[in-house]
């Protein structure tokens, strides 16, 4: 609080925060020019009181700022994690989704905490996010996808800040994106040879990850999507798999054909024996009605790929991209393949046009190598 310092030179002192250092610092306010021991207390008095009031209001003299709502970092993570809490509670952020914008928090407290200590939102600014995003990607040595991802959670994290009026305007705003051309996927093409060479593994060790395997790569139903995927929705009839708005990716009801050499390793794994409402992969990949994470694939994939010495670049998810280079090459339709895959455009497909509704004869027929 402010006092008075009387003697050769009479000053008000007290201590405010400085964000810049960290620490309390003095700050004095010389009244020598006020003539009179009485006038200098009376006047002393008034200008404390003053000091006294702003201070409770958020006045700080070492911030060049309006101070009229002065947030400290530390009190809007907290809130916008709480945020993030309530939204994943509630059915409107995806289980991957949530994991990774909590994975985004405690990065960037572990940096505000340990590398580069800041205590008001006003200081998270343009150049304090560029510093930290150069962390990301140069000390961390995480590859340019990684750095853009950590860019985009931050522009809709300073957005919400602008939305709850914390910040004016996102700091975000003029950082530039590494360019997606200059960005090389980890993930390879698998070369056929060694696609038969998991079918064969797959087929007499992990049989259950052999259908996940070929849904993926005959169906293109991504890893996510396969953990909501519940036999009621497969319809052994009409070879169709209907995805609903909130078990797909896109949020949108989607149909896919189901190759009969899919259904087929579906029936011996004995898929259709159990309840509609059972989950097609719960635990051990089995059907059941826990829902497991993507995370079960991966290691099953893991287990394959060291039991045959396979790359790294080879991994579960290129099996979509295999497949569908594997259908363009043997000269399927290419809008069938790209309503299989459910995408808007391929880059070597006609412009986008409406998916089906039924299931395509060339894909019911379709032998691929997995």
């Amino acid at each position: 609080m402010p006092v008075l310092r009387e003697g050769a030179v009479w000053y008000i002192e007290f201590y405010a925060f400085d964000p810049a250092i960290s620490r309390l610092r003095r700050k004095r306010i010389k009244i020598n020019r006020i003539k009179g021991v009485a006038k200098k207390r009376a006047y002393a008095r008034d200008v404390m009181r003053r000091i006294t009031q702003q201070l409770s209001e958020g006045w700080n003299p070492w911030i060049e700022k309006d101070c009229s709502n002065l947030m400290t970092i530390a009190e809007v993570m907290a809130s916008y994690e709480a945020y993030v809490d309530k939204m994943y509670n509630g059915g409107n952020y995806r289980k991957q989704t949530y994991a990774s914008y909590k994975s985004y928090i405690n990065n960037l407290q572990d940096y505000i905490n340990k590398h580069a200590p800041i205590y008001y939102l006003y200081q998270l600014d343009k150049s304090y996010i560029t510093r930290f995003l150069d962390h990301i990607f140069i000390e961390r040595d995480n590859g340019a996808r990684t750095r853009n991802n950590y860019l985009s959670w931050l522009a809709v994290f300073c957005g919400w800040c602008v939305d709850h009026n914390y910040l004016q305007y996102r700091p975000t705003d003029g950082i530039a994106f590494i360019d997606k051309r200059h960005i090389k996927k980890q993930r390879q093409i698998i070369p056929l040879p060694v696609v038969k060479k998991i079918h064969e593994w797959l087929s007499a060790h992990d049989p259950h990850m052999l259908l996940a395997c070929q849904l993926l790569y005959n169906c293109f139903i991504r890893p996510v999507e396969m953990t909501r995927l519940k036999i009621n929705m497969i319809n052994i009839k009409e070879s169709t798999i209907t995805i609903p708005a909130d078990a797909s990716k896109n949020h949108e009801t989607m149909v896919v054909t189901l190759p009969k050499k899919v259904i087929t390793t579906a029936r011996n794994l004995g898929i259709f024996e159990h309840e509609g409402s059972c989950y097609v992969f719960s635990s051990r990949l089995r059907p059941g009605m826990k829902m497991i994470d993507t995370v079960v694939f991966r290691h099953h994939w893991e287990d394959m790929r060291n039991a045959l010495g396979i790359k790294k670049e080879y991994q579960f998810y290129s099996l979509k991209d295999t497949g569908i280079t594997e259908m363009l090459e043997k000269k399927m339709a290419s809008i069938a393949v790209r309503d299989q895959a459910r995408h808007s455009s391929l880059a070597i497909t006609e412009l986008y046009t409406k998916h089906l509704e039924k299931a395509n004869p060339d894909v019911v027929n379709w032998e691929g190598s997995l």
